[in-house]
């Protein structure tokens, strides 16, 4: 093989390895089925710290919502209700966009709903969790498997039944 010939074989070579690698570990611009969650750390309401990669082992229904959001409010009974069935084998977190809401508006609904799951409030205005998981629209919930992989994404208000469809694809 003449050393033209050598070095275009070599150049076709290196161009598909250079390729192939990049496409099979290239990440995710942004939180999508079949791909790790984006860790994150926030506090409860009672200030209690929950880091997301913490509870691998088990699935977890994660949800962005605020108080002033309707189809939020009419969300939260279903979740609770959801809460009430899974809880413990799901994890349930309801990530507030605290700072877009205000606390005294997110207790409300908390104690008029008779809310036990865990709701996260996310304060942070540079660095939010909402823009994370690039939160367009809400309500926003992601179904997480065990093994921090999302299985199911939906934008808009859920039902009960929507919600156990939704969690039955994480395997839990």
């Amino acid at each position: 093989m003449s050393k033209f010939k050598r070095y275009i074989f070599f150049g076709i070579v290196g161009v598909v390895l250079i390729l192939a690698f990049s496409l099979h570990v290239a990440p995710a611009t942004h939180p999508e089925v079949g791909y790790t969650a984006p860790d994150f750390t926030l506090q409860t309401l009672s200030g209690k710290t929950v880091t997301l990669s913490d509870l691998r082992g088990k699935p977890v229904y994660l949800n962005f919502w605020a108080s002033w959001c309707p189809p939020c409010q009419a969300e939260i009974p279903e979740i609770e209700k959801f809460y009430q069935t899974y809880n413990p084998n799901v994890t349930v977190l309801a990530v507030n966009l605290t700072t877009q809401d205000k606390m005294t508006d997110i207790e409300n609904i908390i104690n008029q709903d008779k809310v036990t799951f865990p709701v996260l409030l996310d304060r942070s205005n540079t660095s939010s969790v909402a823009d994370l998981y690039q939160v367009d629209g809400i309500p926003a919930s992601f179904f997480i498997d065990k093994n921090g992989i999302i299985r199911d994404q939906v934008v808009g208000g859920m039902t009960y039944a929507m919600m156990q469809t939704s969690i039955g694809k994480t395997n839990y």
